[in-house]
Parts: C-alpha cells; sequence; structure tokens
C-alpha cells in the first residue's frame, strides 16, 4: 500500500511541476505582451490565477506526505509521549473530517459549478473547483499513510 501511495505522490510531484512550468510560461508571456509588444493578452491572467489554485491545493495535498506543514513541535514536546500520541491522534482524527468536508462539499460546489464557465477561456468553473475534492481525497491518503508510518515507529 505504501508502494502505491509513494508512486501517487511522485505522480503528484510532476503534475505540480508541469503546472509550475505553465505558470512562469504565462506569467512570462503576459509581462512580454503588456509591457514590451503594448498588447496584453486577455487569457494569460485567467489561466495563472487558476493555475496558482490548482497549484495550492495540490501542493497542500503533496506537503502532506512528508510532514512539510507547519507544526506545534515546540509545545508538542513538552508533554509525555502518552499525551504526545494522544493530541497526536485528536489532531489527525480532526483533520480527517475536515478533508472529508472538503471532498464531499468540493465535489458539491464543483458539479454545481459545471454549468458556469469562465470569462475568457470558457472553461466549466466546475474544473477549476474539482481541485477541492481532489486535493481533499489526497489529504486524506496521505494523512492516513503518515498516521500509520508514525504510531508503528513511535515517532510521534
Amino acid at each position: 500500500m505504501n508502494k502505491l501511495i509513494g508512486y501517487m505522490n511522485f505522480g503528484i510531484k510532476h503534475v505540480l511541476n508541469l503546472i509550475m512550468a505553465l505558470l512562469v510560461t504565462v506569467v512570462f508571456l503576459q509581462v512580454i505582451f503588456r509591457f514590451i509588444l503594448n498588447s496584453p493578452l486577455a487569457w494569460t491572467e485567467e489561466l495563472a490565477r487558476y493555475s496558482l489554485i490548482w497549484l495550492t491545493f495540490l501542493g497542500a495535498a503533496y506537503a502532506m506526505s512528508s510532514k512539510a506543514h507547519i507544526g506545534m513541535e515546540f509545545f508538542v514536546k513538552l508533554f509525555a509521549v502518552p499525551v504526545r500520541k494522544a493530541l497526536y491522534s485528536v489532531a489527525t482524527f480532526a483533520s480527517l473530517l475536515f478533508f472529508l468536508l472538503m471532498v464531499i462539499e468540493g465535489y458539491d460546489l464543483a458539479m454545481q459549478g459545471m454549468s458556469q464557465t469562465s470569462p475568457v477561456l470558457r472553461i466549466p468553473m466546475g474544473v477549476i473547483y474539482m481541485v477541492i475534492p481532489v486535493s481533499g481525497a489526497i489529504l486524506i491518503i496521505n494523512m492516513a499513510s503518515q498516521f500509520s508510518k508514525d504510531f508503528k515507529s513511535g515517532g510521534v
């Protein structure tokens, strides 16, 4: 199972690299066309905005796989190991509930947004909103995997 999650995160990392390359390219084109050619492109700003949204949500999901999110380790390490484990369990459970809410409500939002299109690119907004349930599912998978690793190794 851990191998499958590793492959998933490897794929997400490459998708993030592609989105970042797209974002940099689009912003560079916008600068060139706006300030050098004096003929701004209408679609670049919108594509850059949507790329940044996808980059943020998927990046947060990927960061969960390597425990790259900020934490309160200074305060947590003041407690004994059993209390640390209990706090870690409660925090993980609360986070999983929030991520489940992201999946459920994000899917509803994405389905409602399918009838609305973006102003310039004419992309259904549901496609843009779909990153919410997708990243929520990835967050659940990565957090559950990290939680099981931490509890097996005793390194909470």
